[in-house]
């Protein structure tokens, strides 16, 4: 009977608690606790003795981490040129918290979230880089095989062009090459082949800025004097005279900022120099690689802005505070395309919410980055970011590229195919050349060429002492700069011309100057992991996922002229219906140079003159 008791008495005292939390439960929720504000994940690896904070106004209150030892400054440190979009998106409400690397970043946070004036807090959290520093080979390991152009049909005099398949892919690069399967700038050229006033800023490791086939395309920061300690050109940033290593800047007491190592290239892969020199390298002075919009020889390429968020080998990683407050520097001196190999990959972000809630500073800066207001370049309303897909071969693409507004990047082989390692759908907006190996032992011709470091790279001990002046990688890291050099030689061309467009009107023009690929989705392909290990891999997966198409540059400078492109083979008669770009009442009346293989066309009625390729 006793025990009847107790148990009736436990009852009841759990109905009462049952009752009490349902009535009283969303009255007494303390709004500031961290639990209420702690936004983005903390997956991935969390920057040790930092948490970013977002304040209900731009200045913190003396007494916010009293006790705690830990001090505050700003997210970014620096008087951002546009104040007004600085502070429309919130980042001069943004701030870092910095403490010994000892102490739980809860402990911090709570105390933090304790304060009314704390509107959200952010578990700082690193960069992921898209690449591994064994994945590089140096030309001269590479047995001269084959060579996938005649020098003399090539339109420039760089000495590895004839290796480009990339830039010019006639198919001989390889058994299996398609002939085609480039990124369609050899006619493009022929047009525009660069400009100084385009600068693209290259998120990545730092670009070797004595290299023989990059110092002349490198941006300079005229009001600056490099290596004198100082900040001459007053925009906050000491010494940035071709660009800035954001990777763990130091804040001085007078608020300039002071790299911690300077822009240096030697640590790592060399991977910001191979992108680079896609883009950019000199182009037709009778060394190394050619570029796509390098220029003809004549100082006429675009410039290259190093963005170093990354250093040391493998790719040691930035944080995204460091790569937001790249984004506003680049906005602020110049950069009209942002080019960034990397993203966020510990974490599936299903749509854009979730991103911008898992890294909202960083998405911030972006958003001022791309802002019309900030646009660098008289030919472009609004700069230009592109990213890589990624390489783990999963069926979406990474953050921040998959972003609508972003244009993230999937890879393609020599054969026109997916490469092995991309990934693909939701997210995915174009396809480019990545390279891919194609199992031949020794042989890395099928990957990408481009420019390296130019020291010897310890991650590959088989071929030490070999010059890494130029090398193979492969990667949607790859294919990226293809894209952001391809926008580059766009916004070029459109300066030329003397046109201006939106962002917006440049990215539907690059996305619908493309050639089909799911045509070519049937059966299977072999991706090789080694000389005998490879994967037979079901392309079905791939069709309509790899974005609208593999990027074709003759037909992206056609748009930008106006004139509608339609591609057929040569040699063979083919069939155009002209119904969707002309009056069907008009006539059309095509005229071939026989001699200089020119194609001229005339519209009559309703229809513009022009040419067609």
């Amino acid at each position: 009977m006793k025990t009847s008791h107790i148990l009736l008495a436990a009852l009841a005292l759990f109905s009462i608690s049952c009752t009490k939390e349902i009535t009283e439960s969303p009255q007494v929720r303390n709004p500031h606790t961290l639990s209420a504000k702690l936004v983005g994940g903390n997956d991935g690896e969390i920057v040790p003795g930092a948490i970013l904070v977002k304040l209900e106004s731009s200045t913190p209150a003396e007494d916010m981490l009293e006790g705690t030892g830990a001090t505050i400054r700003r997210a970014i440190p620096v008087t951002p040129k546009n104040k007004a979009a600085f502070e429309r998106y919130g980042l001069d409400r943004w701030f870092l918290v910095e403490f010994d690397e000892s102490i739980r970043h809860e402990i911090i946070a709570e105390k933090a979230a304790a304060r009314k004036e704390v509107k959200s807090i952010q578990y700082s959290r690193m960069l992921e880089p898209s690449w591994n520093d064994a994945d590089v080979f140096p030309m001269d390991a590479r047995p001269v095989t084959r060579a996938s152009q005649k020098s003399a049909e090539l339109p420039f005099n760089d000495e590895y062009l004839n290796y480009q398949w990339n830039l010019v892919n006639d198919g001989s690069i390889h058994q299996e090459a398609l002939a085609g399967a480039d990124v369609g700038v050899k006619d493009a050229w022929r047009l525009c082949a660069g400009d100084p006033g385009v600068v693209v800023a290259v998120f990545d490791l730092g670009i070797n800025h004595i290299h023989e086939d990059l110092r002349d395309a490198l941006w300079v920061n005229d009001g600056e004097t490099r290596g004198n300690g100082k900040d001459d050109d007053g925009n906050g940033f000491i010494d940035d005279y071709n660009g800035f290593n954001f990777f763990r800047y130091k804040t001085l007491e007078d608020g300039t900022i002071k790299s911690s190592y300077g822009i240096d290239c030697t640590k790592g892969s060399g991977h910001g120099t191979h992108v680079a020199g896609i883009i950019g390298a000199v182009n037709n002075n009778g060394k190394g690689v050619s570029s796509i919009a390098g220029g003809t020889g004549n100082k006429d390429g675009v410039r290259l802005m190093s963005c170093q968020i990354f250093y040391g080998d493998n790719g040691a990683k930035g944080t995204d505070q460091e790569a937001a407050t790249g984004f506003i520097y680049a906005a602020d001196n110049g950069a009209c395309i942002a080019q960034c190999s990397w993203g966020h990959t510990s974490e599936i972000l299903k749509h854009d919410q979730e991103y911008i809630d898992s890294a909202p500073l960083e998405y911030a800066a972006l958003q001022y980055y791309l802002d019309p207001e900030n646009s660098n370049h008289s030919a472009l309303k609004g700069n230009i970011a592109v990213f890589a897909a990624g390489n783990q071969g999963n069926p979406y693409s990474i953050y921040p590229g998959a972003l609508k507004d972003i244009i993230s990047v999937t890879a393609l082989d020599c054969r026109g195919l997916p490469a092995g390692y991309t990934n693909y759908g939701p997210g995915c907006k174009i396809a480019a050349p990545g390279g891919e190996w194609l199992g031949v032992s020794g042989d890395y011709s099928t990957m990408i060429l481009s420019t390296g470091k130019g020291t010897e790279h310890p991650g590959t001990p088989s071929i030490s002492g070999l010059n890494h002046q130029y090398v193979f990688m492969y990667g949607t890291s790859m294919a990226c700069p293809h894209i952001a050099g391809v926008l580059a030689l766009g916004v070029s061309y459109a300066q030329k011309l003397g046109k201006t467009f939106t962002r917006e009107q440049m990215t539907s023009m690059l996305l619908t100057s493309v050639n089909d690929i799911d045509s070519m989705l049937d059966g299977t392909k072999k991706f090789y992991e080694s000389t005998t290990s490879f994967t037979e891999l079901p392309l079905e997966p791939y069709k309509g996922k790899m974005g609208t198409g593999a990027i074709d540059t003759w037909k992206f400078l056609m748009a930008i002229e106006g004139i509608p492109s339609v591609m057929v083979k040569a040699g063979e008669k083919s069939m155009i219906d002209l119904s969707a770009y002309c009056n069907p009442y008009g006539t059309y009346e095509i005229k071939i140079d026989d001699a200089s293989n020119a194609v001229t066309r005339n519209y009559h009625n309703s229809c513009n003159q022009g040419r067609i390729p």
